[in-house]
């Protein structure tokens, strides 16, 4: 997850005006709006107190991009944030977010959903001279590991406001949200914090804390985590429904390859100047995503997970100092489903980033299916192994093995070893 750089350096206005969230009171109070009981009981929420300066935590001076992005965030939170004490408002977003298939609620499409909450956040965001669609159309990013050779990494990234719901399987429809800029906490003094996002909640009296969590949290509350975040167009992204096999179809007849138990990846490293991490203290979270798709007798393939219900895991932690070192890491990368002919396995491997809405990882494709792969990433270019465009060419080779122990599959980001074990 990217961590910001602590800078003496001061705001730069870009045009707009911030205000620390403990000055700044947003004034939401609509007659139009009915306000409805909301419980306000935290499930498993730690109160661990925010002691660091948002503003300060929102700077990058090595990307400005990135620091414009934050600001942006931060200021769609300040507009949105007393909107959470609203049942209507909450349930509007849970329900679009639902929608989505991607857990996303796209905020521009409140104009048309729910006009009157458009109004309230860009009425408030007039304060500081800004809109929604003032935002969407300045949220921007240029890639900083984009690689001449191929342009497409070098192509500005275009996002849209939204709010990402990581936990919206688990939530409780009636618990109050907790919402969060997305602005991440500076961990080189403690790693405990590392990945924890800075975050508003309301108590029963209206009064605002401000705390941080981080992903084990999402991972136990049912309270839903409102999560500000700059998202990739819908059209940009479609999400396909996996199916999971506890004892995949496996033809070994006739297969000279039977010996083969499974093939593992061993070996994985990040080269030097594609770490997508700042901050000396945050380690890369080095993950996978990968499909299978098999030859259907009756019609078009049929599709499987790999690894868990959306289709990725994680292989580990990559430190600072591990940086364009061979590590070893061995974890399964596909099972030996035969014939290689009727199987392929589809994969990217990327930076994972756990309060960070989906990105495209590839779109591939084999006998008549076609699937989309996504990762929960910050950036559009937050891959490690292939161009997305490019996945479907990048099937894994089993055939290979017949006559090599191990593949090397590299970029110029980073190299993946896959051992065929007996």
């Amino acid at each position: 997850m990217k961590k910001l750089i602590l800078s003496g350096l001061l705001l730069s206005t870009l045009g707009i005006t911030i205000i620390g969230c403990n000055k700044e009171k947003i004034e939401t109070v609509n007659e139009n709006i009915s306000t409805r009981n909301i419980d306000y009981t935290l499930d498993q929420i730690p109160l661990l107190e925010n002691k660091q300066d948002i503003n300060q935590l929102m700077l990058n001076p090595n990307d400005k991009d990135e620091e414009k992005l934050n600001k942006y965030l931060y200021e769609i939170g300040l507009a949105t944030k007393d909107l959470i004490k609203n049942e209507e408002f909450n349930q509007t977003i849970i329900g679009m977010a639902k929608k989505s298939n991607n857990q996303t609620a796209y905020l521009l499409d409140l104009k048309t959903e729910a006009p009157i909450f458009f109004n309230i956040i860009n009425e408030n965001l007039a304060k500081n001279n800004l809109s929604l669609e003032r935002i969407a159309e300045d949220m921007t990013h240029v890639p900083l590991t984009g690689n001449p050779e191929y342009p497409v990494t070098m192509e500005v990234e275009k996002y849209v406001p939204a709010i990402f719901i990581p936990n919206i399987d688990a939530i409780d429809n009636n618990k109050q949200p907790l919402i969060s800029p997305n602005i991440e906490t500076d961990c080189s003094q403690n790693s405990e914090i590392e990945d924890f996002i800075v975050t508003w909640y309301f108590d029963k009296n209206g009064i605002q804390h401000e705390i941080i969590l981080g992903e084990e949290t999402s991972l136990k509350t049912t309270n839903p985590l409102f999560l500000i975040d700059h998202a990739i167009k819908k059209t940009q992204l479609s999400v396909t429904t996996t199916i999971n096999e506890s004892q995949p179809r496996t033809d070994f007849e006739g297969n000279q390859d039977r010996s083969i138990k499974r093939f593992d990846s061993k070996e994985i490293r990040i080269k030097t100047g594609y770490r997508q991490e700042s901050g000396w203290g945050n380690n890369s979270e080095y993950c996978i995503v990968a499909y299978r798709i098999e030859n259907n007798p009756n019609g078009i393939g049929i599709h499987h997970w790999i690894y868990n219900s959306s289709g990725w895991k994680k292989i580990d932690d990559v430190k600072v100092s591990e940086i364009n070192t061979l590590l070893t890491r061995q974890t399964l990368h596909a099972p030996n489903w035969t014939p290689y002919s009727d199987n392929r396995v589809f994969w990217n491997t990327f930076e994972r980033d756990w309060n960070r809405s989906l990105k495209n990882l590839g779109t591939p494709s084999f006998d008549g299916r076609q699937l989309y792969m996504s990762g929960n990433m910050r950036y559009n270019g937050d891959w490690y192994a292939w161009i997305p465009s490019t996945v479907n060419i990048h099937a894994t080779p089993f055939a290979w093995f017949g006559w090599n122990t191990s593949v090397n599959f590299s970029s110029w980001k980073a190299d993946y070893y896959i051992h065929k074990i007996l």
